[in-house]
């Protein structure tokens, strides 16, 4: 998944797939809309307010957790995150931040537009690269008031937990794989019953509990596959307006 971690020194130039920021830097903001194509911003506490106040909806969000892949800018890479991001979704199936008005090349929310984006400059790549794990917007900034939501959250990631799938398709043992069926099974009735009987809009679940677990595991084998080779996943998209 195309979401950053900072490497602990911020002195490499910042990649986006693969490609030094700095290699293509301008005296000024030409507002070609490359850093809004290759994927949203990641979420900082000093964006709580634009969710709270509504102009980023939950819908347009969704969660990497501890344990997954994600594409980490700085190296130019993919690696297991530390910690949850929490990031603004594609659309139309690519990764382009769904803020993103490509006919006008600009941000429909620019003016209350994330830190990321507030401090991106591809003249000087260092900005963004000394903030990307500062201060990281969880969940849990978000729910831990939802009476009964969140715990049900804690819950799904206790059960569902990444860094725990991961160990389990090491083994190789049927145990094992016994184990990861559950965990996909219970992922996928949980979604459905949160959709079904709670109401909730579908949209809302990549938010809410990550990716599928399906999905995850998959691409956790096809690491293992690939001797340790991280995997992409498809980005996170909306296909409609709403």
């Amino acid at each position: 998944m195309q979401a950053a971690v900072v490497a602990k020194s911020t002195r490499a130039p910042l990649l986006v797939n693969g490609t030094s920021m700095s290699s293509t830097a301008s005296p000024s903001c030409l507002r070609c809309g490359e850093c809004c194509r290759k994927g949203g911003p990641a979420l900082h506490s000093e964006d709580r307010l634009l969710v709270v106040d509504g102009v980023i909806h939950t819908r347009h969000l969704f969660t990497i957790r501890s344990g997954e892949t994600a594409w980490d800018p700085v190296r130019g890479g993919l690696v297991q995150v530390p910690e949850e991001i929490v990031k603004i979704k594609g659309c139309d199936g690519e990764w382009t931040c769904r803020f993103f008005d490509a006919g006008a090349s600009a941000c429909r929310i620019h003016a209350e537009r994330p830190l990321e984006c507030r401090v991106l400059e591809c003249r000087d790549p260092d900005r963004l690269a000394r903030v990307y794990g500062e201060r990281r917007l969880g969940r849990s900034d978000l729910l831990s008031g939802v009476e009964g939501l969140w715990e049900l959250i804690r819950d799904h990631d206790r059960r569902c937990d990444c860094n725990r799938a991961r160990g389990l398709l090491a083994q190789r043992r049927p145990e094992a794989e016994r184990e990861l069926s559950e965990m996909i099974r219970y992922d996928e009735e949980l979604r459905r019953l949160m959709v079904g009987r709670g109401g909730l809009e579908p949209e809302m679940l990549e938010f809410l509990l990550g990716r599928p677990m399906a999905l995850v595991v998959r691409l956790m084998r096809r690491e293992g596959e690939t001797g340790g080779q991280a995997a992409e996943a498809p980005p996170p998209a909306l296909t409609e307006d709403s």
